[in-house]
């Protein structure tokens, strides 16, 4: 492109560079009459080179056009950006030789859509890319407008906002955590429809990405959630509907700062690290209480029998005094109810308790035997 202008540009210098000479040539001729007509040669002659710059011009800005037009017909969009099928482009171009046949109707523009993108918010984003594209090269748009509605009719609306509104960040933390964007896109999906308890929301999390990835997992949802809010087209259909998830994702931040600080009070314990304790196990054992607090007993044998059964009587109650500092830290929000907590509470200080006369009676066996 600018090679194109820079040739242009440098044929107008020369032409007007050679003005200045052709009128020296004019002064230095003796004859009136041979002067004159050295003048209208030169006056043709720079008429005629201004009118080959102007072709000249006029073909640059010719393709200069063609070259804005291919440009935007080329350029990314937003929507094009959101999709997160694989090969976009490609199954973009194979809808757009579909519309040119002379046979093509809504049915079969749809059949061939949805081999192509599977999921409704690529395939509504697919839609509004193949439009934008159509609408540059001044072709009609009559057919996919009706596709774009058939979308909407057809598929849960919420669910194709919400994929389309979170596609960007779940391509962010995708990349971050190593994980399919599409699986962060429908992990958002559910935590709409999700009507469990916070509790059971992180445990979810968790099951389907490893504890490793748990903290990241709720800053994505955390993050989709917001800018779902703030799209212009939001899932909800009223602000007030954010309400409840605003609540629930309050509360499983709540449960992983929780779970921060018992992990991290049980894995600072030489004890517990002597006897090669897990962030796994400190995991299962809170949220095994926290799911079945007034059966913790069970709970705390499923976790650390083995543990305890290597241990002599008084590290044993070291390391159950530790547990019953951990969950006495645990917000009261985090349990169904306040009975919960007094009862498992109640049940820790009572096993604490009979760990803590065995050990007594040991040493006191121990010290009458010497």
């Amino acid at each position: 492109m600018s090679t194109i202008i820079g040739g242009a540009a440098s044929f107008v210098s020369r032409a007007m560079r050679d003005m200045p000479d052709a009128s020296a040539r004019l002064d230095a001729e003796p004859s009136l009459d041979a002067g004159q007509e050295a003048e209208a040669n030169v006056v043709f002659d720079v008429q005629a080179q201004m009118a080959e710059v102007e072709d000249e011009m006029g073909s640059v800005i010719a393709q200069f056009g063609r070259f804005r037009t291919s440009e935007r017909k080329t350029r990314r969009s937003e929507d094009f950006e959101r999709i997160l099928d694989s090969e976009p482009e490609e199954k973009l171009g194979d809808l757009g030789k579909a519309l040119e046949g002379a046979k093509a109707d809504l049915a079969t523009l749809m059949r061939e859509a949805r081999q192509r993108f599977r999921d409704d918010s690529d395939l509504l984003l697919a839609f509004r890319e193949l439009r934008r594209r159509k609408k540059i090269e001044g072709e009609p748009v009559d057919l996919i407008e009706k596709a774009i509605d058939e979308v909407l009719k057809e598929g849960d609306q919420k669910q194709i906002k919400a994929g389309i509104n979170v596609a960007l960040k779940a391509k962010v933390f995708g990349m971050r955590m190593q994980l399919d964007p599409a699986r962060l896109r429908q992990l958002y999906r559910q935590f709409l429809e999700f009507d469990g308890t916070p509790l059971v929301v992180y445990e979810d999390w968790i099951e389907q990405f490893g504890a490793c990835r748990r903290k990241r997992i709720m800053e994505y949802v955390g993050a989709a959630l917001t800018c779902d809010m703030q799209s212009l087209d939001p899932s909800c259909g009223c602000p007030v509907e954010f309400g409840p998830l605003l609540g629930t994702l309050g509360n499983v931040r709540m449960l992983s700062s929780s779970d921060e600080l018992f992990v991290g009070r049980m894995l600072g314990d030489t004890l517990a690290r002597e006897n090669r304790y897990s962030e796994e196990s400190a995991l299962r054992l809170m949220l095994g209480g926290l799911q079945q607090p007034f059966d913790i007993e069970t709970v705390v044998l499923d976790v650390l029998g083995s543990t305890f059964a290597s241990l002599d009587p008084r590290s044993r109650c070291e390391l159950m005094q530790l547990v019953v500092r951990g969950f006495a830290s645990i917000p009261l929000a985090l349990y169904d109810e306040l009975e919960a907590r007094h009862a498992l509470v109640a049940k820790l200080q009572d096993m604490l308790g009979e760990l803590y006369v065995r050990e007594r009676r040991r040493a006191h066996r121990d010290a009458t035997c010497s």
